[in-house]
């Protein structure tokens, strides 16, 4: 690929990489607001717990891992790398999927998060950049390391050490 592609791919991943580290930031202060009086937080019946201190706490250490895991993985150029904010983002997704589903037939929608269907739009248009980007990632990733493995010191038949 041409070096100005690669470069904006790379800029893609990056946009993303400051993008979901200010959601980790504003989230973690927000948590850190609601772990004061955390027990004004009584764990509720069904899909409202996503929103306790303590899970958001854990979701909060996920998302830190995953944001981190993306950056390493742009500047290292590992495949591996991509997959946990990638699931990160699915299971969010889903959360929000079956919540506001669910919340949608018991007739309360108004404490939905896509309450427009714009906003179910601009979040498709969302999802579907962020995957998009990640591919791109993983296929550029793949070719480098195909690339490197295709050296002529890689495909000699020539041992590395010789043994008498």
């Amino acid at each position: 690929m041409e070096s100005k592609f690669v470069l904006y791919i790379k800029f893609n991943g990056c946009i993303i990489v400051l993008l979901a580290g200010f959601c980790v930031i504003v989230n973690a202060h927000r948590w850190l607001m609601q772990m004061q009086n955390w027990n004004e937080y009584p764990f509720e019946e069904g899909l409202e717990l996503r929103n306790h201190p303590v899970v958001d706490g854990v979701f909060q250490i996920m998302w830190i891992t995953a944001v981190a895991s993306l950056y390493q993985a742009l500047w290292l150029e590992v495949e591996l790398l991509l997959y946990p904010i990638g699931f990160m983002l699915g299971l969010e997704s889903l959360i929000i999927g079956a919540s506001d589903v669910i919340k949608h037939w018991n007739d309360d929608a108004e404490d939905c998060f896509l309450r427009k269907g714009q906003d179910g739009v601009v979040w498709f248009a969302i999802l579907v950049y962020f995957y998009y980007t990640l591919y791109i990632l993983q296929k550029l990733f793949r070719l480098k390391v195909r690339k490197s493995s295709a050296t002529p010191a890689a495909r000699s038949n020539y041992p590395l050490v010789r043994v008498q």
